[in-house]
């Protein structure tokens, strides 16, 4: 097969590698991906895209462009921190946030957070993000896990507690609201408990309901007895087919 010769795979590399149409509308992680697989059949799936496909996500590239170049900016030149001219700022320019490059705090104020992230943590909506004035900009990247799935939605700390203040009114409100939820979470999880305890329960008792009744012992009521021969006697229960044969003297 393909995946077995080596010369074939080399060969199939190099014309991947060096199909500039191809190399050009494929995604970074993907094409990456792909090269170090032996061939397209053993490529976890990837297959060459239709040209279809490929001006699709050329076209979805472009209108995130534009939606990002349309969305409004603080009339601000300067940064925030130390006061220098923005220029090239990558916050400015990303985010819209006037802060530069030097004083840019990656793992504090200005530290990337995802949009599940975003709403575990500071209990934001989607409407809060996407609807409320003004819309929050975001870093669209390719999903590290499987470069097939939607795009990470990657948004500035900074940014982020801004509008939980907006929509929360404070820190200890967040956190009172988590509390809550936390609270209403457990007590959710305790009725399933205590119901699941319960069916346990009734499920037990008539288990041993019914083990009593199956091992119930049987008394027996006889009826009249009668003589079969000389001394010999007997008499049979009304309820079953027991015979007690008996002598009398």
């Amino acid at each position: 097969s393909h995946c077995d010769d080596p010369v074939m795979n080399q060969t199939e590399r190099r014309k991947r590698r060096f199909n500039p149409t191809e190399e050009d509308s494929t995604p970074d992680v993907e094409r990456l991906y792909r090269e170090n697989q032996p061939s397209f059949a053993c490529a976890g799936g990837f297959t060459a895209e239709t040209n279809e496909e490929v001006e699709k996500k050329k076209k979805a590239v472009e209108r995130r462009k534009r939606e990002l170049a349309e969305m409004p900016r603080p009339d601000v030149d300067d940064c925030d921190k130390c006061g220098k001219m923005l220029l090239d700022s990558w916050l400015w320019t990303v985010f819209a946030l006037p802060v530069c490059d030097e004083c840019k705090d990656p793992d504090g104020d200005h530290k990337l957070i995802s949009r599940t992230q975003v709403k575990e943590e500071y209990l934001l909506k989607d409407e809060d993000l996407d609807l409320r004035k003004p819309p929050l900009r975001f870093l669209a990247k390719k999903n590290p896990h499987n470069p097939r799935y939607g795009d990470m939605k990657l948004y500035v700390k900074r940014q982020i507690l801004d509008r939980m203040l907006v929509v929360h009114g404070s820190l200890d409100a967040l956190e009172m609201k988590k509390e809550s939820r936390k609270d209403a979470k457990e007590k959710r999880a305790e009725t399933a408990f205590d119901a699941k305890v319960k069916e346990m329960r009734q499920h037990m008792r008539g288990a041993a309901a019914a083990k009593a009744k199956a091992v119930e012992v049987h008394v027996h009521e006889f009826g009249e007895e009668r003589n079969v021969k000389d001394d010999e006697w007997e008499k049979k229960c009304t309820t079953c087919d027991y015979k007690l044969t008996y002598e009398k003297m």
